[in-house]
C-alpha cells in the first residue's frame, strides 16, 4: 500500500514526552530522513537520526543557556543561524538535570543579554518570548509572542515556591530554553515547559499554561561557571514596544539542534 506523501512525512515526526516535577514536558524529535526540504538546516539526508529542537540565549560572548532536556544524551549540538547564516558546533560545559539547565560553549561572539537577579517578579508584568517554536511547521525563523506573568508554580504537597513563573505568552515545542523578557528587555526567566494541552482541555482548564525558571536561579547556576552574566533589575517603568524589544534582543537568541548521531561536516549548509 502506498503511503500518502503528507502522512509519510508525519511518520518521521514524534514527540518525546516525560514528567518533570509533576508537569508534562514534550521535546520535538524527528527522523532526519525528512529534513532535506529545508535549505537553512545543515543535515545529511542519508543519515537517520533523532533530532531535538530548542532555543538558547547568549549569557557571555561564547556561552549560551538552554534547557537540559533539549541536549540531554545527544552526541552533536549545533547553534545558529548566526548573522552570517552559519551554524556552529557547541558543547555542554555545565548542566543541572534537576533544574533542567545546560550551559553551552560555541564560537559565536555575540552580545550577552541582561539577567534580572530579583526573585520578586510582579503579577501582571508584561513579558515577551523570543524563540523557534515548531520549526518544521513554522519555519526556522525567530518568533515573538507576548503575555503577562500569571503567577508562580507551587509544590502542591509542600506548598513551597519552586522558583517557576507561570506566564501566558504562547510557546510550543522548540521554545524550550528560550528567554522570557520583562518589558524593558531584561531576561526574567527561561522557558522550560508547557502543560499538556490535551489533558488541560479535557479537564476544562486554560490550555495556555507555560512555565519559566526565574533568572535569579539562572544566575545562581552560573556562579560556578566561567560566565559572569550581566545583571540589572527589571524596570517596570520602561515599556519597549514588541518590535523594539525584538530588534534589540533577537541577535542573541539562537536555535539549538541536538542530534543523537555525529554527522561529518555538519555545519555545512546543503
Amino acid at each position: 500500500m502506498q503511503v500518502p506523501q503528507k502522512l509519510s512525512h508525519r511518520l518521521h515526526q514524534f514527540l518525546v514526552c516525560f514528567t518533570f516535577w509533576g508537569l508534562s514536558i514534550c521535546a520535538y524529535a524527528q527522523n532526519d530522513a525528512s529534513i532535506g526540504t529545508s535549505p537553512a538546516i545543515p543535515v545529511t539526508p542519508a543519515a537517520k537520526q533523532s533530532v531535538h529542537w530548542g532555543t538558547g540565549f547568549v549569557v557571555d560572548n561564547e556561552y549560551l543557556l538552554t534547557a537540559w532536556h533539549v541536549v540531554q544524551s545527544q552526541k552533536q549540538i549545533l547553534v545558529g543561524p548566526l548573522i552570517s547564516g552559519r551554524w556552529v558546533l557547541a558543547e555542554v560545559v555545565q548542566s543541572d538535570p534537576k533544574l533542567d539547565l545546560a550551559l553551552l560553549k560555541a564560537r559565536i561572539n555575540l552580545p550577552p543579554l541582561w539577567l534580572s537577579p530579583s526573585n520578586q517578579i510582579p503579577h501582571g508584568l508584561e513579558v515577551s518570548v523570543i524563540g523557534f517554536p515548531q520549526p518544521r511547521m513554522q519555519g526556522l525563523s525567530k518568533k515573538i509572542s507576548q503575555g503577562i506573568v500569571n503567577g508562580y508554580r507551587t509544590d502542591q504537597e509542600q506548598a513551597l515556591d519552586t522558583g517557576f513563573i507561570q506566564f501566558s505568552a504562547e510557546v510550543a515545542q522548540g521554545n524550550s530554553g528560550g528567554p522570557v523578557f520583562g518589558p524593558d528587555g531584561t531576561v526574567i526567566g527561561m522557558v522550560q515547559r508547557k502543560l499538556n494541552s490535551d489533558k488541560l482541555t479535557e479537564s476544562g482548564a486554560n490550555s495556555n499554561v507555560s512555565f519559566a525558571i526565574r533568572s535569579s536561579a539562572l544566575i545562581k547556576f552560573l556562579q560556578n561557571s566561567p560566565v559572569n552574566p550581566r545583571q540589572r533589575q527589571v524596570s517596570i517603568e520602561t515599556l519597549l514596544r514588541p518590535y523594539q524589544l525584538f530588534n534589540q534582543s533577537q541577535a542573541s537568541v539562537l536555535a539549538v539542534i541536538a542530534r543523537d548521531t555525529v554527522i561529518p561536516d555538519a555545519t555545512k549548509l546543503p
